[in-house]
């Protein structure tokens, strides 16, 4: 095998045509905080990365409907020629049962590929009915066929969290590939891999190893299964460095690689890196956070105007964050509120927001009627002026630009009558203005301090808030 692979590799270079894949592994941390901006920053790191195949792990999805999944949601904002997937619904997820929202109850494993994807199949990893870990396993297997022909077999895994599980979950991975006779191998997911706990990879890297308890767990129920046959990706390459991917937080910060690309031994890894540390994200999409919080807030209110009741969230906070007005707040996680009783978003909250908002829309009126009322009294004196500075005369400086304007004469004396029934806005126009920015300040006042609760909530934000996952995607060039 290894000689044909060499054979095909050496012709397909006399033949200048490229082979090989660029691979990556990422687990997308579900619906966690913000997931609208998430996508588009993990859309960017794939299409940045040049990457040719991602799998990725705990991918919502709802079973109801089987395009409704999060992998479809990240393949229609990839390029076109991102038309390949797959995706598998694993497990159900455990949902509050009193959550307002509906979110998806399902989650998986799922592929992306610009790639043509020539099969795809999946095998259970059995659960061990003593273990504590009941969640689903599943391997997820697409054979690919990259730009020079060449077929490659991917499967993506999510291990059990469960140390000794994972020895059974290895154990049906490899017996897995062997029914299928795959070549080309490249093993890829979340590993769940502990620090002090690398003998379930080990034993798909590692030649036989009798100090390895999952040999000895493995050899009793499956003595003839091929072990040592792949090689880690990072380590090839990156032999002195950890390579850590989780966690990818402040707290407790990067302290295990639970990430893997694991390659059949004769495949050639030309180079393996990571991506997705948070500098970036936060640095662009910060302010768009802070205006998504808020937004939720309001119609948390708005639900609690209406007399809606249940959890806001969509999901849970982690043990730093409590859910309040459907946001995840860092105070602890024993404050979660369910609406209409958050103080911050209840319906007292809602009549003073909308009271302050019709307020805002009149003085914005009154400012822009100033505006245009100094505009119009200086057209006739400073017209020239404006055009040296604008480099160009509308109707409000141009009486020539005005023969059109018996056609809206009457619309427009129509809003100046109701306007001047107001004392304000018969002021003269610089006393108009500097009346509007004088109003518009105690406005800005008058609302930081009713709604200060709001405001302090919208800002205070967990740190993991600020990370388009709790893992760093892991890319390879695999050839």
């Amino acid at each position: 095998m290894t000689a044909k692979y060499l054979l095909v590799i050496s012709i397909l270079n006399v033949l200048n045509v490229s082979s090989g894949l660029t691979v990556a592994t990422y687990n997308i941390w579900n619906e966690m905080f913000n997931w609208e901006m998430r996508k588009t920053r993990i859309v960017e790191m794939i299409k940045d990365s040049q990457v040719d195949v991602i799998a990725l792990q705990e991918v919502r999805g709802s079973e109801r409907l089987t395009t409704d999944n999060q992998l479809e949601e990240l393949r229609t904002l990839l390029p076109r020629e991102y038309k390949w997937s797959y995706y598998k619904m694993a497990t159900n997820v455990t949902l509050l049962a009193d959550m307002i929202d509906d979110p998806r109850g399902q989650e998986g494993i799922g592929v992306i590929s610009r790639c043509e994807i020539v099969d795809k199949t999946v095998t259970s990893l059995h659960p061990n009915t003593q273990n504590p870990d009941k969640n689903r396993r599943l391997a997820v297997s697409v054979r690919i066929r990259d730009a020079a022909g060449l077929i490659f077999d991917l499967v993506a895994v999510h291990l059990s969290y469960y140390r000794q599980q994972q020895c059974e979950n290895i154990a049906d991975v490899l017996n897995f590939v062997n029914k299928r006779d795959m070549k080309n191998v490249i093993l890829l997911g979340d590993f769940n891999t502990y620090n002090d706990y690398e003998w379930p990879v080990r034993l798909v890297t590692d030649k036989l190893d009798h100090n390895n308890p999952c040999t000895r767990l493995i050899n009793s129920k499956w003595p003839s299964m091929n072990k040592g046959l792949y090689k880690d990706a990072w380590i090839s390459t990156n032999p002195e460095e950890k390579g850590l991917t989780f966690s990818n937080m402040p707290t407790p910060g990067l302290e295990s690689r639970p990430d893997r690309i694991i390659v059949s031994s004769h495949l050639h890894v030309k180079s393996v890196r990571r991506l997705g540390d948070g500098s970036r994200y936060r640095q662009r999409y910060e302010g768009a956070i802070h205006w998504s919080r808020f937004v939720t807030v309001v119609q948390s209110a708005w639900l609690s105007y209406h007399g809606i009741s249940g959890y806001p969230c969509r999901h849970d906070c982690g043990p730093h964050g409590s859910c309040i007005c459907g946001i995840c707040v860092a105070v602890g996680n024993e404050n979660n509120c369910r609406l209409p009783n958050c103080e911050q978003c209840n319906e007292q909250t809602f009549k003073r927001g909308l009271v302050i908002f019709v307020i805002f829309l009149f003085f914005f009126v009154h400012l822009f009627h100033s505006i245009l009322a100094i505009l119009s009294v200086g057209s006739s004196s400073y017209g020239d002026v404006v055009y040296s500075i604008l480099g160009f005369k509308c109707c409000l400086f141009n009486p020539k630009l005005c023969e059109t304007q018996s056609k809206f004469s009457r619309k427009t004396n129509v809003l100046l009558r109701h306007c001047q029934k107001w004392l304000i806005f018969r002021l003269p126009p610089y006393w108009q203005l500097l009346l509007s920015i004088v109003l518009f300040i105690c406005l800005y006042i008058y609302a930081k301090n009713v709604l200060v609760n709001v405001i302090d909530i919208t800002y205070n934000i967990l740190a993991e808030e600020f990370f388009p996952s709790d893992h760093l995607m892991v890319i390879a060039d695999v050839s």
